[in-house]
């Protein structure tokens, strides 16, 4: 992402601001570091002057969406961003319409659902999680998290609505890493499964993306016919066999994909 708005602030359109810009290239480096990151990392992760990532981190500070960590010359997330992050939550239309049928998918199977989409990098966004009664053991997934799109369930599901070569783009950018044993890297061998996704209308995850964890996606159009998310159900091995997952969740997630499509605008 940092990239793709370096590129951008480039653009002589007369309405772009180079230093916002590269305000929120520091906040997406903080929101991919792991506990925070220090100036000096900032600086050389940024490629901008440390004296200009000084700057500007503490303007972000008194903003409150940066916060130096005690005693350390570390920088993260300031508790602003929350607040901004459910805000968007709140106002977001497809959560609103996908919410109830979330909520009835969840009671039918008791098997965590998910709701995503994809960012300008062509990562899964998670922007709902509700968790099954059960125990399931560790699973990433967390409401504004992202995620690998090429070996979860929920990014073939979307990946396969695009008439671009998506799988070539992630490809050039190096994207196409290994999370598993079992994730499925090689560009035409995914580029076959998204052929099949959109022949059967949902995509599986057989522990591509996290050991021990399946799941099942379908996708979500809006009113335009484009394919603008995407839903899912997910859960360890031992409960969701194969026959189960393409069988009763495929047909279940997949009327669950159609009836918010409908609410969004979709043709039936």
């Amino acid at each position: 992402m940092l990239g793709s708005m370096r590129n951008s602030s480039n653009t002589q359109d007369g309405y772009r601001v180079r230093a916002v810009i590269r305000a929120v290239s520091l906040l997406e480096l903080l929101r991919t570091s792991n506990g925070g990151a220090s100036l000096n990392e900032l600086a050389s992760r940024s490629d901008l002057a440390k004296p200009s990532v000084f700057r500007m981190l503490r303007t972000l500070e008194e903003t409150g969406l940066v916060e130096r960590v005690s005693g350390k010359d570390t920088y993260r997330l300031g508790v602003r961003c929350l607040a901004l992050g459910q805000a968007y939550l709140e106002q977001t239309d497809l959560r609103r319409e996908a919410l109830p049928v979330l909520e009835r998918l969840r009671s039918d199977f008791d098997e965590t659902v998910h709701l995503g989409v994809l960012d300008d990098e062509l990562r899964v966004v998670y922007l709902e999680k509700l968790e099954t009664t059960h125990a399931v053991g560790v699973m990433m997934s967390k409401v504004g998290r992202t995620a690998p799109s090429h070996c979860t369930s929920l990014g073939h599901a979307m990946l396969a609505g695009s008439d671009e070569d998506l799988i070539g783009e992630l490809d050039r950018r190096g994207a196409l890493g290994e999370a598993t044993a079992n994730t499925v890297n090689d560009p035409d061998v995914l580029r076959g499964t998204l052929a099949e996704v959109r022949e059967r209308g949902y995509a599986l995850d057989l522990e591509g993306h996290e050991e021990g964890v399946r799941c099942v996606a379908a996708p979500i159009q809006d009113a335009s016919g484009r394919t603008v998310a995407a839903v899912s159900i997910s859960g360890p091995k031992h409960r969701l066999p194969k026959r189960l997952l393409q069988g009763d969740l495929a047909r279940a997630t997949k009327e669950a994909a159609r009836e918010i499509s409908a609410r969004l605008g979709a043709a039936r």
